[in-house]
This record gives structure tokens, sequence and C-alpha cells, in this order.
């Protein structure tokens, strides 16, 4: 028997016949092994503290005999020789735009030139019936159908009309709430009060419009919502370009389509009531085939308002959410002021 074999691996006792010690109860191949791992590990020491050894030798005779060492750092040995076609070329990762800094520019300039362009978009004939067909209709019904729900109505919106019940749903007054306190509690919970605030305002909402409106005022509320809805969900969907870096939006680039969307869905409709100020002929008065009456005739004609009030209800409700939008805007380019500014 070897004197390795000879006595115990862990405790030195001497060793029997049998798999593991009597006097410690350690299993001989497993001790060993454990053994021989720790003697491979010391080795590999030993062997790294002498070349390290070596190589401060090697540094200090040719600190002693002014000359270049021989050897070379294993990150240095590990580099690869640079190519004939970019020696000599000096690359600046500083000059190049971060992404912060070009975050801050579109920031800076992606909301005036939707709007901008938007504005523009809807006074060009063409441009004009592209647009309400592909883009703002969508949002036009959409519109009518949040304003009904948000009054207790169901409704569902299509292309080009939307249809509302004629009785309030209780069914949809309770989704609505139990969505907006699912809101608040999630805000609460996470201690978001964004979150919080967002839920209590639509809780609000569909309380009031549940409650606090007859059939008749809200039947006008609902065609009211048509264009005015198309100017709040537009800056709703414009108001996504400022998530921030990470979010789901921004990632998958989405926000892209919103900011365009929204801006012709707000530009559409104010452009047309901000010029009904001085041309009433502007306002869609008549009806639709396969709809009924339009949305200003229906107002004017059924629920009794008249043209001014109707003028000055979109215009206002265009004036505020361009306010919303500047507020907006000026808070997200104050966050990013360090940014801009060097």
């Amino acid at each position: 028997m070897s004197p390795s074999s000879a006595s115990c691996p862990r405790c030195g006792a001497p060793r029997v016949a049998g798999p593991e010690c009597p006097a410690c109860g350690v299993i001989y191949l497993r001790a060993e092994a454990r053994a021989a791992t720790r003697q491979a590990e010391a080795r590999d020491r030993e062997a790294a503290q002498r070349e390290a050894e070596d190589q401060r030798a090697a540094l200090r005779e040719a600190l002693e005999a002014h000359t270049v060492p021989t050897f070379a750092s294993p990150l240095v040995a590990a580099r690869p020789a640079p190519e004939p076609a970019t020696e000599g070329i000096t690359f600046h990762p500083g000059e190049a735009l971060s992404d912060g800094a070009l975050e801050a520019r579109l920031r800076l300039a992606v909301l005036p030139v939707a709007l901008a362009g938007a504005w523009f978009a809807v006074q060009a004939p063409f441009f004009h019936f592209f647009i309400r067909t592909f883009l703002t209709m969508p949002v036009h019904e959409l519109g009518h159908a949040v304003t009904a729900w948000f009054c207790g109505y169901s409704a569902v919106p299509t292309f080009w009309v939307t249809h509302v019940s004629q009785e309030r749903s209780t069914f949809i007054f309770l989704l609505l709430s139990g969505l907006s306190g699912a809101l608040v509690w999630q805000g609460w919970k996470r201690r978001q009060w964004a979150w919080m605030g967002v839920g209590a305002v639509l809780l609000a909402a569909a309380g009031a419009g549940r409650f606090g409106l007859t059939h008749v005022q809200a039947r006008a509320l609902i065609y009211f919502g048509g264009d005015a809805g198309r100017m709040v969900l537009g800056t709703l969907l414009m108001a996504t370009f400022f998530v921030p870096p990470g979010h789901y939006l921004h990632r998958h680039q989405l926000r892209w389509g919103f900011v365009v969307i929204g801006a012709a869905a707000l530009m559409d409709s104010f452009e047309m009531w901000w010029a009904a100020r001085t041309h009433v002929d502007r306002i869609p008065f008549g009806r639709i085939e396969g709809a009924g009456l339009s949305d200003p005739s229906a107002l004017v004609d059924v629920y009794g308002w008249n043209v001014s009030r109707v003028i000055h209800w979109n215009v206002n409700v265009g004036l505020a959410c361009l306010a919303a939008l500047a507020a907006l805007y000026l808070v997200s380019l104050w966050r990013v002021r360090d940014v801009l500014r060097g």
C-alpha cells in the first residue's frame, strides 16, 4: 500500500479496508478527489506566482538596462493587430450623438413638426381626403363611443358610424368603474401617483356621466363627442411620444405612428372649427347617407344648440388640447435641458 493511501486523506487515521474512514466518516474516494483538486489548484497558484515573479524580475532587469521589457501583458498580447485599412485612423466616440442627446432633440422637434405638418395637410384637399378617410375618421367614431361609454351607454364604433344603445347599460358602468378602480388600486400598491390620479379622474367621469346627466344631455354629449373626442384622443396619442426610454411604445417604435395619427386627428377637427368662427359654411351640416343627420345638424336641429355654441365648445376643446400638449412639451424639454445645452 502506498504512503498516500495508507492513511485517511482527511484526518490522517490509519486506513481500513472499507470504503469510509471509521474515525471521521469520510468516504475515501471523495476525499481523495477533493485532495487532488486542491493540489491541482495549489500547483496552478504556484505557477502563476512564479510567472508573476519572472515578469517582475524581467521588468527590473529591463529598467536597470534601460531597455524594453521582453514580456508582454496577457491583455496586450491578446489584442489583435490593427488592420492596414484602419491603421492611423482615430475614432472619436463622443462625436456621435448619444441616445440621450438624440432623444432630447427628437422631443424638441417632433411635436411642433407633426402639428405644423398636419395643419397644412388638412388644408390641402387631396391630403385632407386621405387623412380623414384612413386616419382620423376611426378616431372620430371612437370619440363617439368613448363618450357613450362614460355616459353609461353601450356603443360599438365602426369605420363611419357608431351604434349606440337607446338605454343606459349597467354593465358598461360597472365595467368602467371596475377598470378605473383597479387602476387606482394598482397605483396605490405600486406608489404610482399618476396612475391613481388618472384612475380617480376616470372614475369621477364615469359617475358624472351616468348619474349627473339626463338622457337628453347625454345623447347630445355623445354627438358632440365625435369631433371633440377626436381632438382629445389625438392629444393622448401625441402624448405617447414622451414615454420614457425602455417603455413598450418606445422600444417598438409605436409612438411614431401614434404621434402622426394624433396630430392628424387633432388638426382635422381643430382646423375646421377654428375656420368656422368666420366661415360658417365649413361646418358639415346636412344628412349623411346611411347614418342620418351629421353631428352638427343633430346638435342644432334635435337638441337645440345654436351654431355659435357648437363652434365655441369645439374651439375651446381644441385650445385646451393644444394647451395640454404645450405644457407637456415644456415639461419634457425642462427635463432634458442639460442635454440640450451640452
